[in-house]
């Protein structure tokens, strides 16, 4: 019985544990998970409401004490409620931080450092600036254009001498990391001036002791700085007299651009005052045409604005009124072979305009009132952007609808009083990319060379520093960024991969629409195999026809699934600016489509397009 008894427990008590895990499975009941943690609450900045009545309306504004900068308990709760957001935006980011970090090293790869500016032609001289190895500043440089050669073979240009030849090739004009030991550790630069006889350099310094701008000119030949002008305040300069006058304009304690003066270089005679303009309201400007044959002289207020003449051969003979109108208005006056050309915005016959346009009248006007003639029809359909001048060319910006265009026209313009269309007088138009969204003319100093220096940009393409000889037609990719190897062109003229682009002009009457063929698009290190670039007219919610130019990627073209970011403003019939930036190819090889709308009102928002 006893083995029995002993059999048969041994028989069942194997079975216990399987019973006993059974049973603990049935009765387990898994801890809860904790709770997700609470989304971080949005800040909110402190409410005084605060009444204001302008034109019989009246309204309460909360936040207004955010704009009393000089109230230091309201900066201080501005401080606080900043260091809020701050927090809030590290913890509603907090899962992205992997992404953050990929994302900033992949911008940072792209970014391209240029230790030296293209050269720019002048006379028998090269001008450019470069940082030299460890040094926070630039260096202004010279050099003569004969060595252009020896430059190039020399594997160290910082050194400033060629051992190849044996030569100093290089002459440093201004070291702007002297200049911030002379302006208490920090050098920032407004205004420069180089000569027309290139012995002497003028330019501006900030003091951050005064809050001003300093003047200084150096001798050139001999590196010191001239005795005088040493002027505070500021805001203006021009050369006259071939380089032995420097008139300047200085700036009243509110800062308001207010007396011309003329300091004659070498004289130990105090600098005379040409201009003093007393009304508050009234702003003074200078500048020397292209040719140096006279500077013009702005005085603009709300009210009206006005142009003057001052014989640049004999600066203290007095100035000239040759253009008033009423209301501020951009107006810029150059002089070619006896005619003065009038580029502004200024209203016409009473009534406003949103363009510019060019005028023109001889320098030597009867006594009667100038007559300032129109030089080009109006076109609907084409605005001038920007104009340009050389000794044998005048060259248009041109804009149609959303499309910019080059031309440039030869010099002297036919003698004629009626407005010419451009088609009459056989523009030649400079061939550029496609897609091209902006161009800006370069400083082009040289007024006697045919050469003449402009920024290209495209949505597709990083931009482009390009050289037009205007005689031929030839072109010159100066600088230029190249994505696709993670080179730059560089120094002067050479490149990193490929020739140097050149080609041929194209005449307004042929096919020419201001594209290059398909096959040339890489000598402009163009993207738009990888990248498409598009542009629509889209009605907005009250029928209004809206320009929409959208980039995205070929390779993550997938139909109404891509992400978006749409940029959209409008004000003063200026466009977006749509060049390439390298921190959008993040975006765009992660399938987001970005979007620029030419619109009246300002928004940026995120929204999801549909193909």
């Amino acid at each position: 019985m006893r083995h029995l008894l002993t059999t048969t427990f041994h028989r069942h008590n194997h079975r216990l544990p399987t019973i006993l895990h059974h049973l603990l499975i049935r009765h387990y009941r898994p801890p809860k998970p904790p709770a997700p943690p609470a989304p971080p609450k949005h800040p909110k900045p402190p409410q005084k409401p605060q009444s204001f009545t302008f034109h019989d309306a009246t309204w309460e504004d909360p936040y207004s004490w955010m704009s009393h900068l000089n109230d230091k308990v309201a900066m201080r709760h501005m401080d606080i409620y900043m260091e809020q957001e701050e927090k809030y935006t590290e913890a509603v980011m907090s899962d992205t931080e992997k992404l953050q970090s990929k994302l900033q090293s992949e911008m940072a790869s792209r970014l391209h450092f240029d230790l030296s500016t293209s050269p720019i032609r002048w006379g028998p001289w090269l001008y450019y600036k470069r940082v030299e190895a460890g040094k926070q500043y630039p260096v202004l440089c010279r050099r003569l254009a004969s060595l252009n050669e020896q430059f190039i073979s020399n594997k160290d240009p910082s050194g400033g001498f060629d051992f190849v030849s044996g030569r100093k090739i290089e002459q440093k004009m201004v070291d702007y990391n002297l200049e911030a030991e002379r302006f208490g550790g920090y050098a920032y630069e407004e205004l420069s001036e180089v000569s027309p006889d290139h012995k002497f350099l003028a330019y501006t310094m900030y003091d951050k002791d005064n809050d001003s701008f300093r003047l200084s000119v150096r001798n050139l030949n001999s590196g010191a700085l001239c005795s005088k002008p040493q002027a505070d305040r500021v805001s203006n300069l021009a050369w006259a007299k071939d380089g032995q006058a420097l008139l300047y304009v200085v700036t009243d304690q509110h800062k308001r651009p207010s007396r011309i003066y003329c300091s004659m270089i070498g004289s130990t005679e105090e600098d005379v005052l040409l201009l003093d303009e007393p009304a508050e309201n009234v702003y003074v400007n200078i500048r020397h045409t292209k040719d140096f044959r006279f500077v013009t002289v702005n005085t603009f207020s709300t009210t009206f604005s006005k142009v003057f003449l001052i014989n640049a051969a004999d600066p203290l003979s007095g100035i000239t009124l040759v253009w008033e109108c009423e209301a501020q208005a951009h107006c810029i006056v150059e002089h070619h072979q006896g005619y003065l050309y009038l580029f502004t915005d200024a209203a016409r016959r009473g009534q406003l305009v949103d363009h510019h346009y060019l005028l023109r009248c001889p320098v030597n006007a009867s006594s009667g009132p100038r007559i300032w003639e129109r030089v080009f029809d109006d076109d609907r359909d084409m605005v001038i952007e920007d104009v340009d001048f050389c000794n044998t060319h005048l060259t248009l910006i041109i804009r149609e609808k959303c499309s910019f265009r080059l031309c440039s026209v030869p010099l002297p313009m036919p003698a004629r009083k009626d407005a010419v269309r451009l088609k009459e007088l056989n523009p030649t138009f400079l061939p550029l990319p496609n897609h091209v969204s902006q161009i800006w003319p370069g400083p082009n100093y040289d007024y006697y060379s045919s050469t003449m220096r402009f920024t290209i940009s495209s949505p597709v393409m990083p931009d482009a520093v390009v050289d037009y000889e205007l005689s031929s037609g030839n072109w010159n990719i100066v600088q230029q960024q190249n994505l696709l190897y993670e080179r730059t062109r560089i120094l002067y003229g050479t490149t990193s991969s490929g020739g140097i682009a050149n080609g041929s002009s194209n005449n307004l009457n042929s096919d020419f629409l201001n594209e290059i063929k398909s096959e040339d698009d890489n000598l402009w290190n163009c993207l738009s195999e990888f990248y498409a670039c598009e542009q629509y007219d889209v009605s907005s919610y009250d029928g209004v026809m809206v320009p929409l130019t959208i980039l995205y990627s070929r390779k993550n073209k997938n139909n109404n699934q891509n992400p978006g970011l749409l940029h959209g403003h409008g004000a003063y019939g200026e466009l977006l600016d749509k060049r390439w930036r390298n921190d959008l190819k993040s975006l765009l090889d992660r399938g987001w489509v970005i979007a620029y709308a030419d619109v009246s009102t300002l928004c940026l928002q995120r929204w999801r397009w549909s193909w």
